[in-house]
Order: structure tokens, then C-alpha cells, then sequence
């Protein structure tokens, strides 16, 4: 549409290291530790701009430092249950679609575009413990984990409008933090198992998933496209959006010698803050917002089916399912 107004080439150069030992001691006690090291090389030539001493062709950015450590602790008791501890650090660093800002429209400054070399990597520091395990001769198995996950330097977008009608170009920049904390929990108990008889199994489980995703403080997000709309939400400290709080999923597993077998699973879904908007006029103070929930949900899936063994070469599983 129109003139052309850009040309724009990248080269992404990403180089990452990483090593991890690990470490057997007596008593069924092991450590292992790790550590990455990674860099991201942007160049951005711009073939289209005409070269002044203020506005170069060539642009470059590197990002360095970004070592990423990683320490676990396991020890195993009778070989049957087994506790672990663990930390971990990661870097997300900015791709090129983010370092260079389009400005189409015509009036709007800067009137070609200019390069974000300000943005920093996302990095994330997360700390686990958990237990795993098989007891009662394997009848029942159990998986456990505790977690607490910080984002910082989270990347979002802001739009930047021209007038009332018209956004002029939009950039990405490093916002505050998020906090992910939760527990995930698997329970499963084989009431039968036994090949050689008529049911060959019988196991119910269960699943849980509790999940305190929050955003950090000062975590505000500039929205709308035209000064008209233009505003600041603030998310501090409420709830991740589109993260349930509590999932949980119960049911069972049957399975005959005959190849006949059936499960049932009920999953229950907490309810999500799907969106904020202003719900007052353009111009009109003080701004009233509203906030959008999608509610709770259950979901019952059940199975019934039939698999064989053919041949040496075929394999057979009918089944149906609501």
C-alpha cells in the first residue's frame, strides 16, 4: 500500500554451552549440578534509509551474560521412594522481530522507524521439591511437586497512537515480574493387577493442580490503539489471567484378559480472569474498568474398547467414547 517505506534485513546469531555432572554418593544420595551459558548477536541493516551521520545503515546488539545455573539434589530410600530438591535459572532473550519498530504511518515520529536496544532478557529462577514413589509392591504409585517460579524483565507490548483514530507503531518493553507458585499431585492405587486373571486391572487415580500465578508489583499494561482509548491497567498483584487456580482430574482404568477394557475420567476446571476493558466513555473521569471471569467447568469423558493382538504384524483396538 503506497510507497514502500522500509528494507530491512536480521541476522540472528544465538550461541549456547551447557554442561551437567552428577555425583553418586553412598546411601543412594546423588547431586547433580549444571550450568548454560548462552549469547544472542542481532545485526540489523536497514537498505532502504538514506545513510546520515546521525542514522546509521548497520546496527548491532549482543546479549551477553546470560549463564544459567542448575542444582539438584536426590536421595532414594529402599529404592521404592525418592525426594529431590532442585534450582534453576533461564534467560529468554529478545528475537529480532523486537529490535526493529515499524512506524507505516506517515507523520508519525520517528517517521521510518528505530531500533529497541534498550530491552533486556526475560530471566526466570525457579526452586522445586518433590517425592516419587511405588509402594505396596508397586500397587501404588505417587508423584508430588512444590514449586515457586519468578519471571522478571517480563516483555510486553505498547501500542503508541498518532490521533484519536490511528496507532502510530507499537514496541515491546520490559515490564515488572510474575510469581508462579503451586503443587502438582498424582495418586494411582492398582486394586487388581494380576495377567493371569479374567480383570487384569483395576486402577483408580487421581490428579491435582493448584496454581498461585500472580503479577508482580508496579505491573501496569498500556492499551488501546487512538488516544481516545488510551489507558493504563494495572494488574498488580491480581491473578495471572487465563491460569486456573484448581484443576483436578479422578477416574479409573479397567483392562480384561480378553482385550476388552474401559476408563473414566472426570476433570474440573477452576474458573479464569479472561480480560480487563473500560467500560465508561471516551473522555469521561474517572475511568470505570470491568473485569471478565469465564467460569468453572466439569468435563466427563468415558471409554469403552476392545484390543488384540491380529498377528505378528497387526493390531487391532476398537473403541467408543462420550
Amino acid at each position: 500500500i503506497n510507497a514502500n517505506t522500509s528494507n530491512v534485513a536480521f541476522v540472528t546469531q544465538p550461541t549456547s554451552f551447557f554442561t551437567e555432572w552428577t555425583l553418586g554418593l553412598p546411601q543412594d544420595l546423588s547431586v547433580s549440578a549444571g550450568l548454560g551459558y548462552s549469547t544472542q548477536k542481532i545485526s540489523l541493516d536497514d537498505r532502504f534509509r538514506a545513510i546520515t551521520a546521525t542514522y546509521p545503515g548497520h546496527f548491532e546488539k549482543t546479549y551477553k551474560g546470560m549463564w544459567s545455573p542448575h542444582l539438584a539434589v536426590n536421595k532414594v530410600f529402599n529404592k521404592a521412594v525418592s525426594v529431590y530438591a532442585s534450582y534453576s535459572k533461564g534467560y529468554k532473550a529478545p528475537v529480532s522481530s523486537y529490535l526493529f519498530i515499524v512506524t507505516p504511518v506517515v507523520g508519525a515520529t520517528p517517521s521510518s522507524g528505530f531500533v529497541n536496544t534498550d530491552l533486556k532478557p526475560e530471566h526466570g529462577d525457579q526452586f522445586e521439591i518433590g517425592s516419587k514413589g511405588s509402594l505396596l509392591k508397586d500397587r501404588l504409585s505417587y508423584q508430588l511437586a512444590l514449586f515457586s517460579f519468578k519471571i522478571a524483565d517480563k516483555m510486553t507490548a505498547v501500542s503508541v497512537p498518532l490521533n484519536a483514530t490511528t496507532t502510530a507503531y507499537s514496541y515491546v518493553v520490559n515490564g515488572s515480574d510474575q510469581k508462579h507458585k503451586g503443587i502438582e499431585a498424582t495418586l494411582k492405587y492398582a486394586i487388581v493387577n494380576n495377567e493371569n486373571s479374567v480383570v487384569t486391572n483395576v486402577t483408580p487415580f487421581i490428579n491435582f493442580t493448584y496454581s498461585d500465578f500472580k503479577y508482580g508489583d508496579n505491573f501496569k499494561i498500556v492499551t488501546g490503539s487512538t488516544v481516545a482509548l488510551r489507558d493504563t491497567i494495572d494488574y498488580s498483584g491480581k491473578r495471572v489471567y487465563g491460569v486456573p487456580k484448581i484443576m483436578n482430574a479422578f477416574g479409573v482404568d479397567v483392562a480384561t484378559r480378553f482385550g476388552l477394557y474401559a476408563n473414566m475420567a472426570h476433570i474440573y476446571k477452576h474458573g479464569v480472569t479472561i480480560g480487563t476493558t473500560r467500560t465508561s466513555a471516551s473522555g469521561v473521569n474517572p475511568k470505570v474498568f470491568a473485569t471478565y471471569q469465564a467460569s468453572h467447568y466439569n468435563l466427563l469423558n468415558g471409554k469403552i474398547g476392545f484390543k488384540r493382538n491380529l498377528s505378528s504384524h497387526f493390531f487391532m483396538d476398537l473403541f467408543f467414547g462420550v
